[in-house]
């Protein structure tokens, strides 16, 4: 039996999307000790984001690290299906493009399992836009970072008209 992840719980992160803010999620899910499995349709992304990772972590080192902080933990995927399959919580990073947004959303929410959170890097799109084609639209909200997001612990949450109290929370 599969339990719905809480807060507390979320070890595994799956990104879509590895160009700076991506890369960026990436680096801080590793370096809080959390496996990471990323997807990115363009061909060079696996370098660039593997390179932005090593570029952020000296410092990332020496703010401090938990004992299981791996570069090692980073998985890349190449379908959307296969980096969300096992996920506890999905950050998406794709360009900021309603219909691309929404389908993505739809593709992500038919390869998780239910209570999975999948939020959006959204800078100024609406929720209940990118939720409208998700057969579990409770689960999505916008996850906007504070750049650069490895660095700060801040995230703008906005829930659309069927996102869940329990997605919020």
């Amino acid at each position: 039996m599969t339990s719905t992840p809480t807060v507390t719980n979320i070890t595994r992160i799956a990104l879509v999307g590895a160009g700076v803010i991506g890369s960026g999620w990436a680096a801080r899910c590793l370096a809080n000790g959390m496996d990471v499995s990323v997807t990115d349709p363009d061909a060079a992304s696996e370098s660039k984001l593997r390179a932005a990772v090593d570029a952020a972590w000296p410092l990332l080192e020496e703010i401090g690290m938990p004992s299981n902080a791996s570069r090692d933990r980073l998985v890349f995927e190449s379908n959307i299906e296969s980096a969300v399959a096992n996920a506890d919580f999905v950050q998406e990073n794709v360009p900021e493009r309603a219909t691309l947004k929404t389908e993505v959303h739809a593709e992500i929410s038919h390869h998780t399992r239910p209570g999975v959170v999948i939020a959006s890097s959204s800078s100024g799109l609406l929720p209940s836009e990118i939720q409208s084609q998700s057969v579990r639209p409770e689960s999505h909200l916008i996850g906007h970072p504070f750049a650069p997001v490895y660095l700060l612990p801040l995230v703008e949450v906005v829930g659309g008209e069927k996102t869940s109290e329990q997605a919020i929370n």
